[in-house]
């Protein structure tokens, strides 16, 4: 009787395609089926709101600018900026946030960002933030406006996302250009 003999190295080499093609099959199959790692705000922490932002001057990029940030009227700090004018955060949701952003020979801006979300929401988009900064020396400008928010974001069920008062801009962007009137 003839006996046949298998070297380790042989069967290992003979298994590891069938292993291999089982393995990627269980962690697809795994993946599939799951659609939401949690699908309540209370099944995990660190939720937060993304923001990506740029920052011009005269509607061109720019660098020299400085982010500082606020938490419920609390300075965080400074947030960090490249060259181009360009920023990220990631807002503690259910909180109420203030960018200030400053550049020599600019005027100062603020915008305030209410990062509060429904309770029963776990999928949001993030917030693309644009602002374009005015010379200090800028004409037809009520200097008592500087010192508001020149935008105030929130929420909005209705469109799905973070987006800017829409009446609170154009009535800040109407005293900030020093013409007409506008009324709440």
């Amino acid at each position: 009787m003839a006996r046949t003999s298998f070297s380790k190295t042989a069967l290992t080499e003979a298994a590891l395609p069938w292993a291999l093609l089982i393995g990627s099959l269980s962690i697809g199959t795994l993946a599939f089926s799951q659609k939401t790692i949690v699908d309540r705000r209370d099944q995990a922490e660190g939720w937060y709101v993304p923001v990506h932002g740029e920052v011009l001057a005269e509607g061109k990029n720019t660098d020299g600018v400085e982010l500082f940030l606020y938490k419920n009227n609390e300075d965080m700090g400074k947030v960090p900026i490249d060259k181009k004018g360009h920023f990220q955060l990631e807002l503690d949701i259910d909180q109420v946030f203030t960018i200030r952003i400053v550049k020599s020979g600019y005027q100062e801006k603020m915008i305030t960002i209410d990062a509060s979300i429904p309770a029963d929401l776990v999928k949001y988009p993030a917030y693309d933030c644009f602002v374009n900064l005015q010379p200090v020396n800028a004409q037809n400008i009520d200097p008592f406006y500087t010192d508001f928010p020149s935008a105030i974001i929130r929420y909005n069920a209705e469109m799905g996302g973070f987006y800017h008062s829409e009446h609170y801009l154009t009535h800040i962007q109407t005293k900030l250009a020093g013409y007409a009137s506008a009324s709440f």
